[in-house]
């Protein structure tokens, strides 16, 4: 998981799978004001747009006709960064409108959580095995940590969860897909689910515990339940009822 996210070629590369990054032909992408940067946010992981009033309410810019002229000067601030570092012509436009929405035109952007979601979508609509544990994979790959790390927008914490329940699913989906052929690279999966994707998911533990039980692996089964301990006292709590009964099982 985690590898490097490539994109097409003559696109804009935004990666906000983990620590945001813009770039065009390897120079990064800077915007001067704090609105600008939250506004290419919340589009950048919008692949449909987002409404005019959304992006205001969102953004918290005011309301009516304040709210209105720091939403035109945000989409101008993203226009200009944009083809300063491109090159492009002052009509150019990378903040477009649809009906009622503002987006980001895919035309010139690849961005790393539409390919993810896109990948989810085909992982969960192929009838075929192999195809979908490699569109799984690819979905995994992408996921270089939680969305927008780093930012604690109250709109991002929503759409951070979403996108990390994907990757929890994904994993686990993964992972019953190839225990029977290759449990190793099953363990693999799980086991780095749990360090970059959800270290508190004990749905993903149980699951890692039970294909090294299986495996006749009794010490990493007992290593994964006191890495289970520990990463929930983090956050003040203890392996449920259900975990623990899974630990005693394997280990009974």
């Amino acid at each position: 998981m985690g590898s490097a996210f490539v994109a097409a070629p003559g696109k804009i590369k935004v990666e906000v799978l983990g620590v945001p990054r813009v770039a065009w032909s390897g120079k990064e992408v800077v915007f001067g004001r704090a609105e600008a940067r939250d506004l290419f946010a919340l589009l950048s992981v919008s692949p449909d747009g987002v409404l005019a009033d959304g992006i205001v309410e969102a953004l918290r810019a005011g309301d009516g006709e304040r709210g209105g002229r720091r939403l035109e000067s945000a989409v101008r601030e993203v226009n200009q960064a944009m083809r300063h570092v491109t090159g492009c012509a002052a009509g150019v436009r990378f903040v477009v409108k649809s009906g009622d929405r503002r987006l980001l035109p895919a035309s010139w952007f690849d961005v790393d959580v539409w390919r993810f979601g896109d990948a989810c979508q085909r992982a969960s609509t192929t009838t075929d095995d192999p195809a979908r544990a490699e569109t799984l994979q690819e979905a995994l790959a992408l996921y270089r940590g939680p969305l927008l790390a780093g930012r604690d927008d109250l709109w991002v914490l929503p759409v951070r969860q979403a996108a990390q329940r994907q990757a929890v699913n994904a994993a686990v989906r993964l992972a019953e897909l190839v225990r029977a052929d290759d449990p190793d690279r099953a363990v693999d999966v799980l086991q780095l689910a749990v360090e970059r994707i959800d270290p508190y998911s004990e749905m993903l533990w149980g699951q890692l515990m039970t294909i090294q039980g299986e495996l006749g692996r009794h010490l990493a089964v007992r290593r994964s339940f006191e890495l289970l301990k520990e990463r929930l006292a983090e956050i003040d709590t203890a392996p449920s009822a259900q975990a623990r009964q899974v630990y005693e099982r394997l280990l009974g």
